[in-house]
Formats: C-alpha cells, sequence, structure tokens
C-alpha cells in the first residue's frame, strides 16, 4: 500500500509542478492572460495579496462550488490549492521565465503553457487523490450535465474570464486563445491517453484517513 501511495504522490507532485510551469508560462507570454489568471490577477488588484495567494483563494472558492455539487476532495486536492501558488510565487520571484514583449513569441509561449497545464492536469488527475479545484469543479459538471470535460472546462473559463475583467484583470488575445482551446486541449490530451476523470473514483480525505488511521 505504501509503494502505491508513494507512486501516486509522485504522479500528484509531477503534475502540481508541471501546470505551475504551463501557468508561469502563460503568465510571461504577455499576449493575454488565461481565464483563471485574469480573476486571479483582478483580485490582487482589489485586494493586497500577492498571485499565489490570490490562486489559493480562487482554489478554495472552486473546490467549494465543487463541493455544492457533490464533488468530493481529498489530500491531493489541498496538495494543489496550496502547492501550485507557492510554486508559482516561487517561479516568478525568481523570475526564470523572461517575459515576451513580441505577439507571435507570445502566442508560441502560450500554447506551450496551456499544453503544459492541460498535461499537468492528466498528470494529478491520474493519481486518483483528489482533483485540482478547478478539475474537481469540471468533474462536477460534466457529472452533473453530461457533457464532457473539456465543454466545461470551456464554460467555466469563460465565466471566471469576465469576472476577472471586471475586476481589471489583464485581457487579450492570448485570453481568448486560452478560453477556447484549454477544453479542447484536456479532452485531446484524455483522449489521447484513454483517460476518462468521470469515471475516476478520486479518494478523499476520509478515505485516506481510514486507509491509513484505521478511522471509521
Amino acid at each position: 500500500m505504501l509503494h502505491d501511495y508513494g507512486r501516486r504522490l509522485v504522479w500528484l507532485l509531477a503534475g502540481i509542478a508541471v501546470s505551475s510551469i504551463g501557468i508561469v508560462l502563460m503568465l510571461q507570454a504577455n499576449v493575454g492572460l488565461e481565464p483563471w489568471s485574469v480573476l486571479q490577477q483582478g483580485m490582487t488588484l482589489v485586494l493586497p495579496i500577492t498571485y499565489g495567494v490570490a490562486s489559493i483563494i480562487a482554489g478554495a472558492a472552486a473546490i467549494g462550488l465543487a463541493i455544492v455539487f457533490g464533488e468530493s476532495f481529498g489530500l491531493g486536492t489541498i496538495v494543489n490549492i496550496i502547492g501550485c501558488g507557492v510554486c508559482i510565487d516561487a517561479m516568478l520571484a525568481l523570475d526564470w521565465v523572461p517575459q515576451l514583449h513580441s505577439l507571435p513569441g507570445g502566442i508560441v509561449m502560450l500554447l506551450l503553457g496551456l499544453e503544459l497545464l492541460a498535461l499537468g492536469t492528466w498528470m494529478y488527475m491520474r493519481s486518483a487523490l483528489g482533483a485540482g479545484p478547478r478539475d474537481a469543479l469540471m468533474v462536477a459538471l460534466a457529472r452533473k450535465s453530461g457533457r464532457s470535460a473539456g465543454f466545461c472546462r470551456v464554460c467555466v473559463d469563460i465565466l471566471v474570464t469576465v469576472s476577472g475583467f471586471f475586476l481589471g484583470g489583464q485581457f487579450g488575445i492570448g485570453t481568448i486563445i486560452a478560453a477556447l482551446g484549454l477544453g479542447s486541449l484536456i479532452n485531446l490530451n484524455f483522449n489521447l491517453l484513454h483517460f476518462h476523470p468521470a469515471e475516476v473514483h478520486q479518494e478523499n480525505i476520509a478515505e485516506t484517513l481510514r486507509r491509513f488511521g484505521g478511522y471509521k
């Protein structure tokens, strides 16, 4: 059992790292932020918080909505909420990824970031330790509506983009590409990897505690 959990934790942490790199690439592409980044940047403009803290707050709100729609959360969800925020703030502070100032280069970097985010999403969701907060909401909506996970992601992304725009978040051609393209990329990656998120049971906190602590 410990060996299995160790393997799943590796997938979880690797997925969070890959997703965080993808988000930083999209931020530094400088052609318009991806949907959740529009919202989170808007939050930093109206509240005295960093981007990473805004990511944590938005993640907590997303998982709250997912719970309302009947989705549970697990160890992976908590690690995702905190881990992504910390990783993104650290990479931005270290300035590892330069900000681009050309539209063609920015679009290429944005597309690379989108693919890394989609791939990272698959990596940590396959650990089955609890989906990321935004993905838990995506899966909950997919189960409720019977539509694909990608379609539900597009709908959510459009909603958060509009909310972020009214808060002052950066909107550009990259935002439109990300809002319409991420859901399609997620569907493409999941199909190529034969992964069906709505059919995967994500282990919740109570189940983890029962496995390791004998909780009833």
